[in-house]
């Protein structure tokens, strides 16, 4: 793009630029940055002064991360003149501003050569020009506008939230000043004379306590009572705090057996009698003047709880204190309770300290408090902390899962989904989904579900926990318009548990679907589970779980002696795993699974102590046991998930977790009896690398069967399309479909494999491999019958790729002819074939047509497809199925973006005349593609480009052109084609001679021949 070189401005003038194009939104821009101005123009000149060096937007609509590099860093160096004259041209339609905000769907008059936004003004109602992929249905503008400031202003809260827990500098000038501003407030004891209480609970500390109680004793506040509860102590604890009660009236001791921390300060709860009470661990000291500087703090304020700093004891000398809202206090704990002081009457309608808690009990007691009242921070220094490594501090001995325990039990009731459609009123399934990472994967995935299982079916619960603000921002404007969305904005990333079980609270369906972003639900999967569901006999059910190459990853798992439970048919293929019935499973993929609400709400949602997915096989275990029913494993329902390549490379269980899952059941089935149904055999089990978190994985061998006086090998058929929604558009996939039930026919036992999965870990169990040579090539496989069969793009096959294959096959005589001569390479003529059981006449004699010209395939660049555009050029209307067809032709002759092979015989069958064309190396060596053979099948007249070998196989009905004048000729005289009768003649010869039964005999009889004399390759 041209663009005219500009430096900078100064500010004011660059801002009040930008204000006159009125695309400036001064409201959206202060939820970017968190904070108000007081005018547009003081907004306008921060923007451009500070906001467009960190990327922030002026607009709902903008999102710097969908425009250019180029772009990107001139907006980053403040050049609003090249900002501004780039959103003018026609580079700037060519690709989306935001995903709600598509300029080339802009085609009203004046859009050319203004800036659009302009138009997109507050209070101003208009259409968006959303993208075609844009999940769900295009919202409002002035209902996007308000969502994504709420949005905005909620995501930069959590941002600007995120403090340091421990500061390496104390602000001493504030401190100062704070206690200057409390140091007449007077401290009034109540009639009891008691205005604190100080509960210290010691076990084992005759070493330490002496300090703490004089540091009590050294208060220059003097109404206050000590309470040191014992628990259980074994050393000389008891007489130390003796001595000093002896001498000192307020310390009391009170002997208790050991029953842990929490037993013991709650024992000091029920002993108080002070109005406030304070906190004092037997190891740590307060500074005179703390429960002074507390007391007249919240005489001030007339607050129920405050804290202070502290100074922390370590090698690096540290601080920790500092303001902190409720909602921070979701994130992590920021109050230490050695310096806490609190309601006494608060603390005891809170019920103390909770004993079921083994650690981080003083959050979980700061958590429940700010659920009742707000927290204030006083900023002077009352305690010094010793922060040893003491192996006796709790700290030390219990485990880091504590926090997730409190933070599970303290988050629920505190999140909502923010508010832009009107929930769904009875959906069948709420799918609940965590979205922690990859943006761009997670809308794909919401799409997918979305287009899958319909509105009315489903309801979605997405917990957004990015990290970062821009991310969340594009989640959001990405989702905004999908109907009945429930959407979470969470302030940190949680774990499985805790935030499943958020959104779990406010799923509406009867039924749940737990997932995460990076799991893709197939089409039909939804429904097909659902289905299992309604049978009351099953508790919960999982679809078939591959991974992003089509590889197996989990048909649920058996429990096995002396091993973590071992995922079903990992590592084989599609094909095998559905050969099993899906019963039997003892527990299934925590990756996405589904169960009744009221099952999960009746065994009391996930357990939040794990840290990781072990909750959620901790869940089904437990449901397992409550004789809820059985888990099925639906194999004709499928889940990609695209984390499953680094999923093998990770434990599928955190080290921490161990302890606590609950006991495995006993198998329902042995692994031997899954895999035997399969006719595999476990041979042996290779052990992991560390057996507490990883299972052992079984060794296959495949059971040996003859049909008749033929063996029953495994084949291999190896295809070029990749395993996504778009490979299986690929004209490979229904081809080798086709072969298999061939060869299936045979006896033969048949799996396919798509691009990414030719390194499939248990190719070792197949016999032969087919490659069906595409675009993509294929290594052969040692120690097994390798043929290769070359379709099309010969011009990407080398001789090189040859000498490794057994066997070749080429579908054109030509190329065979030249492997032959000139590479010294066998190479034998296998024409391509239909399936007739698909592909046959449909109309009834005399019926006529219901398209024209038809033509079926996606276009490429740059003209679509040669013999279309050649169609146009002659006046004739061509009726098109195929993606993305609209940028070549009218949208009028778009019939369809797809037509499945099931149907595609009938479009065939009615049409007047197929059109087809070919890659220019096919034309060239001679290669007749398979359309050609499946249109003749179902009784069309075809038109194509000239290739060798057409007239000879085709018999009159395909014509061939060269130039726009043969196509011209051939259009003008239908006459050219067979008639009828002899049309049904070439028809049925072609579903005759040219099928793949015929096919599957010739490379079944190729492969046998080659394994009872196998050679070298040539």
């Amino acid at each position: 793009m041209s663009v005219p070189s500009s430096t900078p401005k100064t500010g004011p003038t660059r801002s009040q630029r930008l204000l006159n194009t009125e695309i400036f939104d001064a409201e959206y821009y202060a939820a970017e940055c968190g904070r108000e101005f007081e005018s547009k123009q003081i907004a306008a000149r921060h923007f451009v002064q500070f906001g467009m060096k960190v990327g922030l937007s002026f607009h709902p609509l903008f999102d710097l991360g969908m425009f250019p590099a180029h772009v990107r860093d001139r907006y980053k160096a403040g050049d609003v003149e090249f900002l501004l004259t780039y959103l003018r041209s026609p580079e700037s339609r060519e690709h989306s501003w935001s995903w709600l905000f598509d300029p080339s769907r802009l085609t009203e008059p004046g859009s050319e050569g203004s800036v659009l936004l302009s138009r997109y003004r507050p209070n101003k109602a208009r259409l968006l020009p959303v993208p075609h992929n844009l999940p769900g249905t295009a919202p409002s503008w002035p209902e996007v506008r308000s969502l994504l400031i709420s949005h905005a202003k909620t995501a930069k809260s959590y941002e600007l939230g995120k403090k340091p827990l421990r500061l390496s500098v104390w602000a001493e000038t504030s401190e100062n000043e704070w206690l200057e501003s409390v140091d007449e407030v007077p401290v009034v004891p109540i009639e009891s004379g008691i205005l604190v209480s100080i509960i210290m609970p010691a076990w084992n500390r005759e070493a330490v306590i002496a300090d703490a109680i004089e540091s009590v004793r050294q208060q220059s506040l003097e109404s206050w009572e000590l309470i040191v509860v014992d628990d259980g102590s074994t050393d000389g604890t008891r007489d130390v705090v003796k001595s000093f009660a002896s001498g000192d009236g307020r310390i009391r001791l009170v002997e208790a057996g050991h029953l842990g921390v929490c037993a013991a300060r709650n024992r000091g709860i029920e002993e108080c009698r002070g109005e406030f009470v304070a906190f004092l661990d037997s190891d740590n000291t307060w500074r005179p003047d703390f429960l002074r500087n507390m007391c007249a703090g919240l005489a001030a304020s007339g607050g129920k709880a405050a804290y202070s700093a502290v100074r922390m004891l370590n090698a690096r000398e540290e601080y920790t204190g500092q303001p902190i809202t409720a909602n921070q206090l979701l994130v992590r704990n920021y109050v230490d309770l050695n310096v806490l002081v609190v309601k006494a009457s608060l603390v005891r309608e809170l019920g103390g300290f909770d004993p079921s808690l083994r650690r981080w009990v003083d959050y979980d007691l700061v958590l429940r408090i700010t659920k009742t009242t707000g927290i204030e921070y006083f900023p002077f220094i009352g305690c010094d902390y010793v922060d040893d490594q003491n192996e006796d501090r709790i700290t030390r001995r219990e485990s880091g899962n504590w926090e997730y325990a409190v933070l599970g039990k303290n988050v629920q009731g505190r999140f909502f989904p923010d508010a832009l459609t009107q929930p769904l009123k009875s959906p069948s399934l709420s799918v609940i989904m965590r979205v922690t990472d990859k943006v761009e994967l997670a809308i794909r995935n919401v799409r997918r579900i979305h287009e899958t299982a319909g509105s009315d079916l489903s309801e979605l619960v997405v917990l957004d926990e990015l990290q970062g603000f821009r991310p969340s921002m594009r989640l959001r404007a990405a989702l905004a318009g999908i109907p009945g969305l429930k959407y979470i904005k969470l302030p940190r990333r949680y774990t499985e548990a805790i935030s499943y079980n958020i959104g779990s609270v406010h799923a509406a369906g009867p039924l749940l679907l737990f997932t995460k972003e990076s799991v893709e639900v197939r089409e039909g999967t939804l429904a097909k589970l659902i289905e299992q569901l309604e049978d009351p006999a099953v508790a919960a059910a999982q679809p078939l779980l591959t991974d992003p190459a089509g590889i197996v990853v989990s048909a649920g798992a058996v429990v096995r002696r002396n091993s973590l439970a071992i995922p079903l048919f990992q590592g084989l293929n599609v094909a095998d795993a559905r050969r099993h019935s899906g019963r039997g499973i003892d527990e299934l993929t925590t990756s996405a699974f589904v169960v009744r609400a009221v099952s999960f709400e009746h065994l009391g949602r996930f357990n939040p102590i794990f840290a990781g997915e072990a909750a959620v096989t901790d869940f089904l275990r437990r449901l397992n046991v409550s004789a809820a029913g059985e888990f099925v494993v639906e194999t004709s329902a499928l889940a990609v998930d695209h984390s499953a390549d680094e999923f093998a490379e990770r434990p599928p269980l955190a080290a921490t977790d161990a302890e606590w899952l609950s006991p495995p059941v006993v198998p329902a089935r042995s692994v031997e009896a899954h895999y035997g149904d399969l006719d595999l055999e476990v041979v042996g089990f290779t052990s992991p690398r560390n057996p507490d978190i990883q299972p052992v994985v079984p060794v296959l061998a495949r059971r040996r069967a003859r049909i008749g006086s033929e063996p029953s090998l495994r084949w291999a058929i190896k295809i070029g399309a990749d395993f996504t929604v778009g490979g299986d558009r690929w004209g490979d996939v229904p081809y080798a479909a086709d072969l298999a039930e061939a060869l299936t026919a045979r006896g033969q036992e048949v799996v396919v494999d798509r691009a990414l999965a030719f390194s499939r870990p248990s190719n070792h169990l197949d016999d032969v491999v087919v490659v069906i040579r595409g675009l993509h090539s294929c290594r052969p496989q040692p120690g097994k019958t390798n043929i290769l069969w070359a379709i099309s793009r010969p011009d990407m096959i080398t001789r090189e790729e040859l000498l490794g294959f057994d066997v070749v096959f080429g579908a054109s005589r030509v190329w065979c002819e030249y492997v032959r001569d000139q590479w010294g390479i066998e190479a034998r003529y296998l024409p391509q074939a239909t399936n007739p059981r698909r592909f046959r006449p449909h109309l009834a004699t005399g019926e006529k047509p219901l398209y024209g010209l038809s033509f079926v395939g996606g276009p490429r660049k740059p003209v679509g497809r040669k013999i279309v555009t050649d169609c146009l050029e002659l006046g004739q209307t061509v009726s098109v199925w195929g993606p993305r067809w609209e940028r070549f032709i009218p949208a009028h002759m778009v019939v369809a973006d797809f037509v499945d092979n099931d149907d595609l015989s009938g479009v065939y069958s009615s049409s007047r005349v197929v059109l087809n064309d070919h890659f220019d190396d096919m034309a060239r060596w001679g290669f007749a593609n398979n359309r050609l053979y499946d249109a003749v099948a179902s009784g069309a007249r075809v038109i194509s480009d000239a290739v060798d070998g057409i007239d000879e196989i085709f018999k009159g009905a395909v014509r061939t052109y060269t130039s726009v004048a043969e196509l011209d000729a051939i259009l003008k005289d239908p006459s050219g084609f067979p008639e009828d009768a002899e049309m049904a003649s070439i028809s049925r010869m072609v579903r005759d001679e040219h099928n793949f039964d015929i096919r599957a005999g010739i490379l079944l009889e190729a492969a046998l021949e080659h394994r009872q004399s196998p050679r070298p390759a040539s």
